[in-house]
């Protein structure tokens, strides 16, 4: 604001006004305007905050991969051949899975996955394994396309899980693919899965016994091990 000052008695003439001296309000607008910016930035950071974005739209880097599967070594691969259920992800962002196998004559597998699914009360999510019949092992042996349960699957929040060094079969099986498959079931009937396997006799199910179960499939993929 400028500052009028009356000036002395003295002399006939009206004093000047005096303002600011010269230089000091072009200073005071880059302040202000430095100021306003950086208000703004504060403002678009706190609103991405709340949010869940970074202040340029792009999801933040901590959240953009919470199961770090784009920072997997080079001997992870994505499956080809992978499927889900487009009923379960019709609103939901598609599954990821990748996989590793071991250079062993029994080789073990290894899968890490994203996997955005509620698991409705009262289903249990669980990893089957079948053995590819148009595959052959060292000894020149099909896979027997039966269905394996191996175990349950509990995802993260994030929906990140994971299943590590299952060993495919028996020493010289290296060559037989598998297809994965995950598929909720009822909390029975999983349950039932290691009981079966603790039969001497058991050795998978077969394709009318796999129809029997109550199942929902929610992706499969296959793994190769030749």
């Amino acid at each position: 604001m400028a500052n009028i000052n009356a000036g002395s008695a003295e002399g006939g003439s009206a004093p000047e006004p005096q303002g600011e001296p010269e230089g000091r309000g072009d200073s005071k607008t880059r302040i202000l305007i430095a100021v306003i910016g950086g208000a703004a930035i504060v403002t678009a950071a706190i609103v991405a905050a709340l949010l869940g974005r970074s202040p340029d739209g792009s999801p933040p880097s901590g959240r953009s991969d919470p199961c770090d599967l784009n920072r997997l070594g080079d001997f992870w691969n994505q499956p080809p051949s992978q499927r889900y259920n487009q009923v379960l992800f019709a609103d939901r962002l598609r599954p990821r899975v990748y996989s590793a196998v071991s250079p062993d004559s029994n080789p073990e597998v290894s899968v890490k996955g994203q996997l955005n699914l509620n698991v409705p009360a009262g289903q249990v999510l669980y990893l089957i394994r079948r053995p590819d019949p148009k595959t052959k092992d060292q000894e020149g042996n099909p896979g027997n396309n039966r269905f394996y349960p191996a175990t349950p699957v509990t995802p993260t929040s994030a929906g990140c899980w994971e299943d590590a060094n299952r060993p495919v079969g028996y020493p010289g099986v290296k060559g037989i693919g598998q297809t994965y498959m995950l598929v909720l079931v009822g909390r029975d009937q999983a349950a039932q899965f290691p009981a079966d396997r603790k039969s001497g006799t058991w050795d998978g199910y077969s394709h009318n016994q796999w129809r029997a179960i109550n199942t929902i499939d929610v992706m499969s993929f296959y793994i190769s091990t030749a």
